[in-house]
């Protein structure tokens, strides 16, 4: 399963069948969790060949010209240079929440939600294997002849 809904690859890009698997895999939860608790606050610097780079209209900076879009679709863009009127840099992410949230991961509790469902995944199959071992009979403990 785990290779088919992968926890890394955004939701919208799985097939109708791995997005059925991708809630009822329990290694999605685990390393969904793992990754809010270690990237959720952290910045994202982007290398020089990450960077989006375009030139604004004349008489513009470049904050000028995207400050409709960074105040809408593109809030989680960083500007790189907003007061040149040349080669605007924008890098795609400014945190790594913005990354986490092509994801699935909406909020920071969302880490904690999906570390919680791992534990009951955990509980809940040793409690199935617990209760198999209890439901067997002495017809079944003894070794055949």
């Amino acid at each position: 399963m785990s290779s088919r809904a992968n926890p890394i690859q955004p939701i919208h890009e799985l097939t109708q069948s791995h997005h059925r698997l991708y809630y009822l895999d329990p290694f999605n939860y685990l390393m969904s969790s793992l990754m809010v608790f270690t990237t959720w606050d952290k910045p994202v610097t982007c290398k020089p060949n990450e960077v989006a780079l375009f030139d604004p209209p004349a008489g513009q900076t470049c904050q000028e010209y995207l400050s409709a879009y960074q105040s809408g679709m593109g809030s989680a863009t960083n500007l790189l240079n907003p007061n040149d009127t040349a080669a605007c840099q924008v890098c795609q992410y400014t945190t790594g929440a913005d990354y986490l949230r092509t994801l699935n991961l909406e909020q920071k509790y969302f880490g904690w939600r999906n570390a919680g469902i791992v534990v009951v995944f955990v509980f809940g199959i040793y409690g199935l294997v617990y209760l198999m071992m209890k439901l067997r009979t002495k017809q079944t403990k003894k070794a055949e002849d």
